[in-house]
């Protein structure tokens, strides 16, 4: 699975998890609308974390982009 104009979605992540403030792999589980949905290896809550789109680069943010 990858993001439109960006990295794949990577299927786990180290990173702190908002629930328990702990520093964890979050795993990928589903992407559910605009929000990737993992879950943290401590608490073992769903994390929701946001997608960001990328769009491509266009004269107005990257002049000369074409």
């Amino acid at each position: 699975m990858t993001k439109r104009y960006g990295e794949p979605i990577r299927t786990a992540r180290e990173t702190m998890c908002p629930k328990c403030g702990r520093n964890a792999w979050l795993i990928h589980v589903r992407v559910a609308g605009d929000v990737d949905v993992r879950r943290c290896e401590e608490c073992d809550e769903e994390v929701e974390i946001d997608l960001w789109v990328y769009a491509k680069p266009s004269e107005v943010t990257l002049p000369g982009a074409g």
